[in-house]
């Protein structure tokens, strides 16, 4: 069985997609939801893609996917970053027939985000099998919370065991270098697990990457 994949959310700077991406991440994630701390702009996004395809090329180590995260986005919002982006990934009241529109008018895959505090959430996840190429269970937000995600808050990850589905789905919530290795081993050997989601577990302070905890969370994960 191949190691399961690393998602590292909320980059906002060139040194932090670097070293995600020498590091051996999967996906980069980049928060276009003005709420957060982790927040980019279109233009930002796409310089820090423009050099970090170069540095892929020059140094040879393998580009991640490139994921951009929205909150209920419009479609000029989408627009805009989707000529640099492999997938859109949403956070909102997105239904399974926006997930799937937006995928195919913008040539993009659709990850779904699906919060969760228990076994009783995970068959939220059944409406969107068909219309998302990738299923993300994440920690529900404490009740009042501003924004969808990344708020570091840890669940019973073997809830996910209930999931039936053959859509691949990630696992996220509280994820650090030191506990990741619990969430993977909670999901049994699952056939649709594809890999974990870290933002806030590999920063020093909100929206603050640091590229020691980013290299400790990849290793932990691929070994």
């Amino acid at each position: 069985m191949s190691s399961p994949g690393v998602k590292i959310c909320g980059v906002r700077d060139l040194d932090t997609a670097l070293a995600a991406a020498r590091a051996g991440a999967d996906y980069l994630g980049f928060v276009f939801f003005r709420k957060s701390p982790r927040f980019l702009s279109a233009e930002a996004a796409d310089d820090i893609i423009v050099e970090l395809k170069q540095a892929s090329f020059d140094e040879g180590f393998a580009l991640p996917k490139l994921v951009g995260l929205f909150v209920d986005a419009g479609e000029k919002e989408l627009s805009e970053v989707a000529p640099f982006l492999t997938h859109f990934q949403f956070h909102g009241h997105e239904d399974a027939e926006r997930c799937e529109e937006m995928g195919r008018e913008f040539a993009v895959d659709i990850i779904k985000a699906i919060p969760v505090t228990g076994p009783g959430d995970v068959s939220a996840a059944d409406e969107f099998l068909d219309a998302a190429d990738v299923i993300l269970f994440d920690a529900k937000p404490p009740p009042g919370a501003a924004r969808p995600g990344g708020h570091g808050i840890e669940y019973d990850w073997s809830a996910l065991q209930s999931y039936a589905g053959e859509t691949p789905y990630l696992v996220a919530g509280g994820l650090t270098h030191g506990n990741v290795a619990d969430a993977i081993a909670a999901q049994k050997n699952a056939a649709a697990f594809l890999g974990v989601d870290v933002s806030s577990g590999v920063e020093t302070a909100p929206g603050e990457k640091d590229a020691s905890l980013i290299e400790a969370f990849v290793k932990a994960v691929k070994t």
